[in-house]
């Protein structure tokens, strides 16, 4: 009976001990398997972060670069619109120089009108003057000059010039008469001025000696008809007179 009874508390406590070493087991496996889930979120959590980092690096960098590209931009801008004003200056700048120019140019060009039209009317005014001098001449009766002591001459016209007129005296010495701006001086009937004279016409003048020089006082002269012979010069010394 005894022995019944000690194989049936040995066989309880086989059973709990084996009972007991189950759960021990099963106890450590949990653990591990709990530690070893432990682990794999630890290092989740830490991929993760170093992830979050990564992208957080790299929204940086591209924040960085938009700023500098938004820099770049706005610096172009303010580049631009300086480059703007400056260009608007100069334009301003040359269009009133252009201005300037333009308005010295009309200035130039209105005096220089007027300076044309004075000269104009001036030479327009002396032209009158002279035709109405010559017209009065004409008109007035030419008688010859009644002056005392005027010795005449009759010749031909050698050289003339607005100072002299050197006579050829048919037999005679030629004869340099000197012209004053008094002398009168007509071309066949008509006033007319010393260098109106031709070389080869006929001539009379009347003359004075002044400071021992022929002057004359008036001059008659009348043109050469075309194929007219010249007289022939000759002679030596008068008042006045030139040599061969």
């Amino acid at each position: 009976m005894k022995r019944g009874a000690i194989g049936v508390s040995a066989g309880i406590a086989a059973l709990l001990w084996s009972t007991g070493c189950d759960q021990n087991k099963t106890l450590s496996a949990r653990q591990e398997g709990e530690q070893t889930s432990a682990s794999q979120v630890v290092t989740q959590a830490h991929e993760r972060t170093e992830q979050a980092f990564k992208r957080a690096e790299d929204a940086q960098k591209e924040a960085t670069q938009q700023q500098q590209q938004a820099t770049r931009a706005q610096e172009s801008v303010q580049k631009a619109r300086q480059d703007l004003v400056e260009e608007q200056n100069r334009a301003q700048k040359e269009f009133q120089e252009a201005q300037q120019a333009q308005q010295q140019a009309q200035q130039q060009a209105q005096q220089a009108e007027q300076t044309v039209a004075a000269a104009q009317s001036s030479a327009l005014e002396a032209q009158r003057q002279q035709q109405t001098e010559l017209s009065q001449q004409t008109q007035q009766p030419v008688a010859p000059a009644a002056t005392q002591g005027a010795q005449f001459i009759d010749g031909e016209v050698l050289t003339v010039n607005a100072q002299e007129v050197l006579v050829s005296v048919r037999g005679e010495p030629q004869v340099r008469l000197q012209l004053a701006p008094t002398t009168q001086v007509l071309v066949d009937g008509r006033q007319a001025r010393a260098t109106d004279i031709e070389e080869g016409s006929q001539i009379r003048a009347s003359y004075q000696d002044v400071g021992g020089e022929p002057q004359a006082v008036r001059v008659e002269v009348t043109s050469q008809p075309a194929g007219y012979p010249a007289s022939p010069e000759s002679g030596e010394s008068t008042p006045g007179a030139v040599g061969p």
